[in-house]
């Protein structure tokens, strides 16, 4: 779920809203929830732009398992683990899902295509296919047994996931993953027992997932996901290791005082109590006015365009008018929003000529039209009667009639283009207001109380202007709860014909077959319309509804056919809990045991590592006592560098104005703490500060958190820190980096000792490689010295190691664009890359090696007449099957997938390419390495078996 720009717009208006985590200096966190399907889609395609990338499944599942533990590490919850996969959706999400795999369907088939014309060798092995993270896949499935190995495989081996339950709710739950989880915060919320303190940390990469943590009013919310880097290209690798990855926290805590004070005006001009959370639950319904995975955005309401500030100011103006808050226990039955002139910076951009000139002339007549481009005015509905606020200037009764008359135009045309009805009746306005209210009606229930209903839609692509939103008081709105449906049934609602085979074989050809009746549901090609946007991605994908009973009817008669295993995955499972439970000690299977492990036991002791919280600064409720003397000249010189570089810091990158600094305090930030050793073997916890003394001026500094440290009453004694068993490493020498495991000290720990015993690595010799590497290196030589050597010219040993495009026909008569590569792919300029042991690249010039020596000796031999021609028209980019074999008897065609196919089966073809600017070993050097390695290892199994 998304809102696109949202983030980008909030973390620009609100700069102090996220923290870079840093490891030790993050809050206590009771509750971490994973939204998983970000991660998912992270691990299997982090770079849609690379049409080479292929990764196993195999390899998925270790990334997918290697992410979680990373995020656990950072937050390390302390009561409850929640890992939320997307199950199946509401028909309203639906709708978003179908479009957005239609379009990642059709980018990946253009993708492909373009790479072919180029000439590119794609591999032989099939892409994945991110359509297939949905519910009731064959990967989901498999998936959801790897997740259930890593929980049982963490709870039994990992001391520090031992005193937490773990919720695996999987693809087969339904629900989307976030609403799954805020389900479970507010089942928790309902429970007598419940802590009303409870600290949350929600893990996603969505922009509403700050709408969702706002909706449950929790004091202490925190979204933590990974950073944003805006404006950068689109083709830019992306970092997929989670341990380089920049993770920030988002407080919702400070975003609620953001809200307050960007509101804070209207306090004293209403005349009803201000309560921040009703104007918190207004702040939410407003967000959906610019768009949201369940209804379209309004028209010309876009983020980028300053659409929020926009409806914050109307807000603001309006709200004292209403006798009361817009979002009325989630209910929007009396709000009426009304959009004047063309409701945007349109400019002269009609999108109907006579409109647009009739606007232009009525512009003309009166600047002060000027002011009305971007009003919007909100007031509520009394009884079906009309109350909006005056305009504040007054207007000439004619110019209001022309004002209109040009709006009502303009509104029309919308309507006719983008809804494409031929009469705007009242009848087709009242529809479109229904429809939205309705739809408003649904997600206000959605994000507060959970699915209204499984069956409702809207049901177009376009949203009414809201000036066409009114009589709305009088309407009942009825929802049908309906039931969510099955895997199979929202596969083939949501999936394009390209990703056929991710369903059953008996539904496929429902999607491909001219006599199947829902075959119009799955057009090859469509339009997108971006309507306003300007990514592609965010264009309006122009595919037709799916009608619920008309997929229903044409499955029917083919639900019968499925296979046992089909059948157990399009079914619907309840959350799954695991918590660790020392009396129990069983052997567990796993499905991947060239991967993973079997877990052989699952009964450890209980260790948790200690996390570093939040301190107060000061113990009692002022400052330490200071002593006031005078500064010198130099001093004082530097006091006001100082005070103006915090002032300028706070201002520039925190959008804070701290104003006239009188006091600055040098502090030293608390990095973490660590137990120390005192007498008789108690141990206390000891605070550890960074080295680096940074000012902070007086009044920035919170002198009154009263926050419960929980992490002094942990350990005691030397016992309960380090109890048999326990693994340690070695921080200090002899054994430095070496593991160690906890002994039997009760003789030794009353004085302060713990017995361990370190298994410590024989480091094999190395120092007569290092000085003997020059023998085992590459040699390279330039490319006129491989040219002497093949009788050709340098000129050809640098045009062949690179790429050579064949294309169909002749230079004069060109069949077509397609074009095949038959270079030998050596050395890549414009990536800056190279092939390990074949080609290096210094400042100067391209080396070879004997390899490439022999390789292009070969290709010489073979198809001799490639090079005659490329040197007889070296200036050409592309050249032509009938020039290079231009005999009536000898098909070039033939002879091109020759020379391809003898460059796929060599060597070379399975050697990585590798970045210039990299230092790689060569290959017999990595085999002396090893050789080395292998001694040391037989000389101690070989030890070991004396031992015995």
């Amino acid at each position: 779920m998304g809102v696109p720009k949202f983030y980008r717009w909030i973390s620009e208006r609100y700069p102090c809203l996220s923290e870079v985590v840093k490891e030790h200096q993050i809050p206590e966190f009771d509750n971490l929830y994973l939204d998983m399907n970000g991660i998912i889609h992270q691990c299997s395609h982090p770079n849609d732009e690379d049409v080479h990338f292929r990764i196993s499944e195999e390899k998925i599942f270790a990334d997918i398992f290697h992410y979680l533990e990373v995020l656990f590490r950072i937050i390390k919850p302390r009561k409850v683990f929640f890992m939320a996969v997307d199950g199946v959706a509401p028909r309203a999400k639906m709708n978003q899902q179908r479009g957005r795999r239609f379009r990642s369907a059709k980018e990946a088939e253009d993708k492909i295509k373009k790479a072919l014309e180029k000439g590119e060798v794609l591999p032989s092995e099939a892409r994945f296919d991110s359509n297939c993270i949905t519910p009731g896949t064959d990967f989901m499935a498999r998936l959801q047994e790897q997740l259930k190995y890593f929980v049982n495989s963490k709870l039994s081996t990992d001391n520090a996931w031992k005193g937490v339950n773990v919720y695996l709710s999987g693809h087969e739950t339904p629900g989307e993953g976030e609403h799954k989880i805020m389900e479970f915060i507010r089942s928790e919320n309902t429970k007598p027992d419940h802590d009303p303190n409870t600290r949350h940390c929600l893990y996603g990469l969505d922009a509403d997932l700050m709408m969702l943590g706002l909706t449950s009013h929790e004091p202490h919310f925190s979204l933590l996901r990974e950073e944003v880097r805006f404006g950068g290209k689109k083709n830019q690798k992306r970092i997929t290791a989670p341990e380089e990855t920049t993770f920030h926290l988002l407080h919702l805590s400070l975003f609620r005082e953001y809200i307050d004070y960007e509101f804070s005006e209207v306090k004293n001009k209403i005349s009803f109590e201000y309560d921040l959370e009703r104007i918190i639950d207004d702040w939410i319904l407003m967000g959906f006015l610019v768009g949201n995975d369940f209804i379209p955005h309004l028209p010309h309401l876009h983020i980028n365009h300053d659409a929020l500030p926009l409806l914050y100011r109307t807000y603001i103006s309006v709200l004292p008018t209403l006798g009361g808050y817009l979002n009325e226990n989630e209910h929007f039955n009396e709000v009426f929003v009304d959009l004047k002139w063309f409701e945007s910076k349109v400019g002269n951009k009609y999108l109907n000529e006579a409109a647009g000139l009739a606007a232009e002339e009525a512009h003309c007549k009166d600047s002060r039209k000027k002011d009305l481009k971007d009003s919007l005015c909100l007031a509520a509905l009394d009884e079906g009667k009309d109350r909006a606020p005056s305009r504040g200037f007054e207007e000439d009764g004619e110019e209001e009639d022309m004002f209109e008359a040009e709006f009502r135009q303009y509104k029309r045309t919308y309507y006719m283009t983008k809804m494409g009805v031929e009469v705007v009746s009242d009848e087709f306005l009242a529809n479109q207001a229904l429809c939205y209210v309705e739809g408003i009606q649904w997600i206000l229930h959605y994000y507060y109380h959970g699915v209204q209903s499984w069956s409702w839609y809207y049901p177009h692509h376009y949203a009414p202007f809201l000036s066409d939103v009114r009589n709305i008081a009088h309407l009942k709105l009825t929802f049908d709860m309906g039931k969510p449906f099955m895997p199979f049934q929202q596969l083939l609602g949501v999936l394009p014909s390209a990703s056929k085979d991710l369903l059953p074989q008996s539904y496929r050809h429902l999607m491909t077959s001219e006599n199947s009746s829902i075959i119009e549901y799955y057009p090859l090609d469509f339009k997108t319309d971006l309507n306003g946007k300007q990514q592609e991605w965010e264009a309006v994908v122009l595919i037709p509804f799916i009608d619920e009973r008309c997929l229903l009817a044409a499955m029917e008669p083919y639900n019968d056919h499925m296979t046992k295993a089909e059948k157990a995955r399009n079914r619907h499972t309840q959350c799954a809990v695991y918590s660790y439970d020392a009396e129990l000690d069983y052997p567990s299977t796993s499905t991947l045991p060239e991967l993973f492990p079997n877990i052989m036991h699952c009964h450890v002791r209980f260790f948790l590592e200690e996390p570093a919280g939040m301190q107060k600064l000061y113990d009692r409720g002022s400052p330490p006592p200071t002593k006031v003397t005078y500064l010198s000249d130099k001093e004082q010189k530097d006091w006001v560098k100082d005070v103006q570089g915090i002032t300028e810091h706070f201002s520039k990158r925190k959008g804070i104005t701290v104003n006239e600094t009188a006091v600055v305090l040098y502090t030293q930030l608390l990095t973490g703490r660590k137990y120390v050793p005192g007498q008789s073997g108690q141990v206390h916890l000891e605070k550890q500060w960074a080295k680096q003394i940074l000012p902070f001026p007086y009044q920035t500094i919170v002198k009154d958190i009263k926050a419960f440290d929980s992490l002094s009453t942990r350990f005691k004694t030397l016992e309960e820190l380090f109890p048999p068993t326990t693994t340690v490493f070695m921080v200090g020498n002899p054994y430095y980096g070496a593991m160690g495991e906890v002994q039997e000290s009760s003789d030794v720990i009353k004085e302060g000792r713990v017995r361990v015993v370190f298994t410590v690595p024989c480091e094999p010799p190395m120092e007569s490689l290092i000085q003997n590497q020059h023998k085992y290196c590459v040699k390279y030589s330039p490319g006129y010295v491989l040219a002497s050597r093949l009788g050709i010219t340098g000129y050809l040993v640098s045009r062949f190691s690179g790429s050579i495009f064949v294309g169909r026909g002749s230079k004069k008569n060109p069949h077509g664009e397609q074009k095949a590569n038959v270079g030998l792919n050596l050395k890549f300029n414009k990536k800056n890359e190279e092939v390990p042991g074949y080609t290096k690249r210094t400042e100067k010039e391209w080396l070879y090696s004997a390899a490439v020596e022999e390789l292009m000796a070969e290709y010489l031999d073979r198809f001799s007449e490639v090079f005659d021609l490329v040197s007889r028209n070296s200036h050409d980019d592309v050249f032509y099957e009938d020039d290079i074999w231009p005999g009536v008897d000898e098909n070039g065609a033939e002879r091109v997938k020759e020379i391809t196919s003898w460059l796929k089966t060599h060597p070379v073809a399975d050697i990585a390419r590798a970045s210039c600017d990299l230092q790689i070993l060569d290959t017999a050097i990595v085999e002396q390495i090893e050789e080395e390695v292998a001694k040391v290892n037989d000389r101690q199994n070989h030890h070991r078996h004396q031992g015995r």
